[in-house]
């Protein structure tokens, strides 16, 4: 088959056998019109012996940390053809991909690829890599079997992939990992599924960033934001103890977290979203110069040791560590804590950030894991998953249309098991089961099976199909090798079936500490709440109560602040027991419980913890956001508490005022209090608004109570009526 002339750009790399490997399989799948173009880098000398007698290619020296930008302004044809050094061609490999481009829609076509991320990658047989025959024999089938198959995908690896030259100019040129979500814009990005080829991902390979420099800062924390003035101000003062540099990339806040990024010191780019996180996290990658790069979400507070991490960092030889993350009340909407753990601290030029959700560290040529340690002192605190911060974020429908979105991008299972997942916790239960019965038919891989059949047991307990529930916890036993895998799941469903002692009895058989088959870190202590509400049940209301006070000893918020308050006072105890229980460290992921409390228990609580710990920042902060729900007295206190701490923005009897959820006369009578005690001119339209909003049979009864509460208040309004 002829094909339209192309410009192939090589970048040489990979060991000289990989890179002689590569020319060879290149040069006979070439048009008589094609141009060829090696880039040489100036630190592998010994590759320069390879294309000696090579008069079908020219050579040039690289500038740069982009091989493709100087092979790019090297050549003229309207297709640029990038290859990576150490790739082993396939015979007629280019036709199928050139065909794409017979479409004008098309801008960016690429094969099927071994060792590459995203929608190309593909694992060939260990039979097929046996020798060049063996491969050329695989390829060949293959080529057979995807005659004329194209799929649309949302970008494609850096490896081996067709770029029209117009588009990439539009979009800003090579980059590392070429400029995919640009590219999208302008048109179609396709796999042309007849073509296959073979990296082999050497060390050596040609796409590998150097180090950055010794001198350069060690650690960058990395963040992706929009609208977190709530959690931020928190986050970055964790990390200014660990982190050299912060990089904040904002994609499109409208509240004040630009402005705290910048009071604690952080980079910030205002940037944009396309409804991909791993886009957006390379974007905030692309800005930090560590050697190292932290990725951090702004509800996430770091809570380890940084000076043992710091040291892991500068003496340790692997490419990346596991991360300790700490979930309050679950993972993705859960009841309760847990724990997981999960590579986000990693050598920054050796790796990059994949995925449209639950995105993955990912080795940034291959695709493939890094090479991960665990690192106990390098623990997240993380209140993503509250009920309160889903409803304010909405996470719930996010991960819905983004999972939909990535299942519709690529056709791996890592997309399949995302969609379960998200379709699970946004209550979507018949899809989480089509979708995990669907992955299960295509799964291979233990770990995979596992995941799916998870969400079928937790997707059947939630509608009360307990029968299919069963099944598939028993089909999890036979497949899953960690207890807590089981576990987990039969304590949840014997709870729902009623059969309370017998979800005691395996909470008390499950070791203290472990992890699941997913990584999860679990323990008995992540089912506390089963456990109080089991015994609660079964009236053994002393039983329960010990148990939450066990949990707050250990600095663990088992179960809601209200429940808390019922558990309790059936024990004869209060609300005030858990300011008391509870270690100061601790303090801050109950304050999270408490803003989802009932006004009247938050306001006790938070009573009990400001006589225990007086001016606490966070408890203030907490009181801020309750005072506007509870009665006008409180109200009145703890609007004293925070302007006495330097806090009058925070006003709750301003808050209560605005608040077109109270009555015209609660928001009246703050305004006038407000205006009265602290002679704050801010009351003024609030009062007038709300004065307003008074019917006319109350304001008679309105006025004499702010001429009892707020006196020169009183005889300024009748003043002006006068």
């Amino acid at each position: 088959m002829s094909h339209i002339p192309v410009s192939v750009i090589v970048a040489a790399g990979g060991s000289p056998d990989d890179f002689h490997a590569c020319l060879e399989s290149l040069r006979p799948t070439l048009g008589m019109r094609d141009e060829v173009v090696c880039v040489l880098p100036a630190d592998r000398p010994e590759l320069r012996t390879e294309l000696r007698g090579q008069d079908w290619l020219r050579v040039i020296e690289g500038t740069g940390d982009v091989p493709w930008a100087d092979g790019v302004a090297a050549t003229r044809h309207p297709v640029v053809v990038l290859v990576d050094g150490d790739v082993v061609l396939s015979a007629h490999w280019l036709d199928p991909v050139l065909e794409a481009f017979g479409d004008p829609a098309v801008v960016a076509a690429g094969p099927r690829c071994q060792h590459s991320y995203g929608p190309q990658q593909t694992d060939l047989p260990d039979a097929a890599m046996t020798n060049p025959a063996a491969f050329k024999a695989y390829a060949r089938e293959w080529r057979q079997a995807h005659r004329g198959e194209m799929t649309d995908v949302d970008r494609l690896g850096p490896v081996c992939v067709a770029i029209r030259r117009d588009a990439l100019a539009i979009a800003g040129g090579a980059t590392p990992d070429l400029p995919y979500a640009e590219l999208a814009e302008q048109g179609r990005i396709v796999i042309a599924q007849a073509s296959l080829v073979a990296h082999v991902a050497s060390p050596a390979c040609g796409l590998r960033l150097p180090d950055p420099p010794a001198d350069a800062p060690l650690l960058s924390a990395s963040l992706i934001v929009k609208d977190e003035e709530d959690v931020l101000p928190r986050c970055l003062t964790a990390l200014r103890k660990l982190a050299d540099e912060i990089v904040v990339y904002d994609t499109g806040s409208s509240d004040r977290t630009v402005e705290i990024a910048r009071e604690h010191g952080a980079t910030v780019i205002e940037g944009f979203w396309n409804d991909h996180f791993g886009d957006a996290r390379m974007r905030s990658l692309a800005h930090c110069r560590g050697r190292w790069a932290l990725w951090v979400d702004a509800d996430e507070v770091f809570a380890g040791d940084a000076r043992a991490v710091r040291e892991a960092m500068q003496y340790g030889e692997r490419s990346s560590f596991f991360v300790t993350i700490d979930n309050h009340e679950g993972h993705e909407g859960r009841a309760g804590s847990s724990t997981i753990y999960y590579p986000r601290l990693f050598r920054r030029a050796h790796a990059g950030i994949y995925g449209r959700l639950h995105e993955q560290v990912i080795d940034r040529v291959t695709g493939r894991p890094l090479s991960h340690e665990m690192l106990p002192d390098m623990v997240l605190d993380h209140s993503g998953y509250t009920p309160l911060r889903g409803v304010i974020k909405d996470k719930a429908a996010r991960n819905l249309r983004l999972a939909t979105l990535a299942a519709d991008d690529l056709n791996g299972l890592n997309a399949v098991g995302n969609l379960a997942r998200s379709q699970l916790s946004s209550h979507h239960y018949d899809d989480a089961i089509a979708t995990a019965k669907r992955g299960l038919t295509e799964a291979t891989e233990r770990m995979q099976k596992v995941l799916f059949l998870k969400v079928l047991a937790d997707a059947y307990i939630a509608q009360n199909r307990l029968d299919d529930a069963n099944a598939a916890v028993e089909e999890l036993r036979d497949t899953a090798t960690a207890e807590f895998t089981v576990g987990e799941h039969e304590i949840k469903l014997r709870f729902a079936e009623g059969n309370y002692e017998r979800a005691l009895e395996i909470i008390a058989e499950l070791p203290e500490s472990g992890a699941n088959d997913l990584l999860y870190g679990v323990g008995r202590g992540r089912f506390a709440n089963v456990e109080i509400e089991a015994l609660s049940r079964l009236d053994r209301l002393h039983e329960a109560a010990e148990v939450l006070r066990d949990a707050l000893r250990d600095g663990r918020v088992a179960i809601p602040v209200a429940r808390m308050a019922q558990v309790l006072g059936a024990a004869d105890g209060s609300l005030a027991e858990v300011a008391e229980l509870l270690p100061r460290e601790s303090v801050r992921g109950l304050l999270f419980s408490i803003a989802e409390a009932p006004p009247e228990a938050a306001d006790e609580l938070l009573e009990a913890l400001w006589r225990r710990y007086p001016g606490e920042p966070t408890v203030l902060t907490l009181a801020a956001r309750v005072g506007r729900q509870v009665p006008l007295i409180r109200a009145m206190e703890w609007s004293a508490r925070l302007r006495q701490h330097g806090f009058p923005d925070r006003c709750t009897l301003l808050a209560l005022s605005e608040d077109v959820r109270r009555t015209p006369r609660e928001r009246t009578l703050a305004a006038a209090i407000a205006l009265e005690m602290f002679h704050d001119e801010a009351a003024l339209p609030l009062l007038n608004d709300a004065l307003t909003d008074v019917p006319d049979e109350q304001s008679a009864a309105v006025l004499d109570e702010i001429r009892i509460l707020a006196p020169r208040v009183s005889a300024s309004i009748e003043l002006a009526d006068a």
